[in-house]
């Protein structure tokens, strides 16, 4: 095992979700041609682990992107 490799709860959640249907739609559509930092797949992400965890707003949504703890999560 690669001692660089992070397994997290929420990564663990995530995996079993079928993300080929997903990104074949993103690229069939080009809906992240000119996306630079926030893609479409991140932006799943970001709002899923809100919802998991109960996010009241963006005010919250956005103090948790600021968190080290939760950039390492993702």
């Amino acid at each position: 095992m690669d001692k660089h490799t992070l397994f997290s709860s929420f990564g663990k959640w995530l995996a079993p979700i079928c993300t080929r249907t997903f990104t074949d739609q993103l690229s069939e559509t080009r809906q992240d041609k000119y996306v630079k930092k926030l893609t479409t797949s991140a932006y799943l992400k970001l709002f899923l682990h809100a919802q998991l965890h109960g996010r009241e707003g963006l005010r919250h949504i956005a103090d948790d992107v600021g968190s080290v703890a939760f950039q390492q999560e993702l």
